[in-house]
């Protein structure tokens, strides 16, 4: 497709932005996913492969994070599609921060699969890319084989955070006197998240970090990609990993979703998408679906749990064969441990043909 220019209220971002972008060699294609809104893609591997392999990234990165996972997957014989989030990479990105719903991006990540009409998937969802993938996965049980996720939650109607309301901003003032946290404790003078600083707080005792996150992403003067990574992984991230990262935001008027995405979470009991969640986890709980889990020991939104969600409460993930992992890895577990993930969802392929 050509590319053309994107609808009212849209950015794309200038194809001359990714040239700087190393070790990601696969063309991207394009979707429209609604009328006017494009979604980028990578469709890496044979496309008459059997089994097709959906990756969904979360915030604030691109299909660029599985750069080191779709090679070992591709050679072993596998379809591999790789959207861009709307709001993300190469795909559109609206101005308009309201433009951006926990439902849209489901929406538009199911609509990209029935517009490539994809069957016999095996699901990988890390951050968002779990919580959009678990609904996409429900609603869409027909069109997938099996799911793996990765430092991601599904999250429902069970305990909320009380006095917030959804999608309202929490100020630094409110973390500090409710939570007694400070979101400028984990990170160094510039602005970059700091992953000791981070576990330091943790361990103090029980931790909401995700509130301290969501106050950075919506009170720092900069959303770079590259100021956030370095935190959330256990192996330094390079110069030049850093740089592709923060390649798809020119400035800040591309980043309404990135700035968007935390406030979506549902973790106020007044969320509509909280029984949405719901629905979704009523097919979960009663599916035999094959389901792994592969944690980060060291990921700061799931630190007491590693996946336990999933593994008690879906009869998938209780299969005899079905063997679930935990790495050395930050929050970006496909940064810190990618390949040795691709070696475990080829392996749980062929354990569940």
């Amino acid at each position: 497709m050509p590319e053309g220019q994107p609808g009212a209220g849209i950015l794309r971002t200038p194809e001359a932005r990714f040239s700087v972008v190393e070790d990601y060699p696969w063309s991207p294609s394009y979707v429209e996913v609604e009328p006017g809104l494009r979604m980028a893609y990578v469709d890496a591997g044979p496309s008459d492969a059997r089994e097709t392999l959906l990756l969904l990234h979360g915030e604030p990165m691109w299909g660029y994070l599985y750069r080191k996972m779709i090679g070992p997957l591709v050679e072993a014989g596998y379809r591999v599609i790789v959207p861009d989030l709307i709001g993300f990479g190469r795909s559109d990105k609206f101005i308009d921060p309201e433009r951006y719903t926990y439902s849209a991006h489901v929406t538009w990540v199911s609509a990209l699969i029935d517009k490539l009409d994809l069957r016999q998937m095996t699901l990988f969802g890390q951050d968002w890319g779990g919580l959009i993938g678990g609904r996409v996965l429900a609603e869409n049980p027909g069109r997938f084989a099996r799911a793996v996720m990765s430092n991601t939650a599904l999250p429902g109607s069970g305990a909320a955070i009380p006095g917030l309301t959804a999608q309202a901003p929490l100020s630094a003032d409110q973390l500090k006197a409710r939570f007694g946290m400070d979101w400028r404790e984990t990170l160094d003078p510039d602005d970059t998240i700091n992953a000791e600083k981070i576990q330091a707080l943790i361990a103090r005792g029980p931790s909401f970090y995700f509130l301290a996150w969501r106050v950075y992403s919506q009170t720092v003067a900069d959303l770079a990609p590259s100021k956030i990574i370095p935190g959330w992984c256990v192996n330094p991230v390079s110069a030049a990993a850093r740089a592709a990262y923060d390649a798809p935001f020119p400035d800040e008027s591309y980043k309404a979703g990135s700035r968007r995405f935390p406030l979506l979470v549902p973790i106020t009991a007044d969320d509509v998408e909280r029984t949405r969640c719901d629905a979704a986890w009523d097919v979960l709980r009663v599916s035999d679906m094959p389901f792994l889990t592969l944690w980060g020991d060291r990921c700061p939104f799931t630190y007491s749990e590693r996946g336990e969600m999933y593994r008690s409460q879906i009869p998938g993930a209780k299969r005899a064969g079905v063997e679930h992992k935990v790495f050395a890895a930050g929050h970006f577990s496909q940064e810190d441990a990618g390949p040795e993930m691709a070696e475990e969802i080829i392996a749980f392929i062929q354990r569940f043909p």
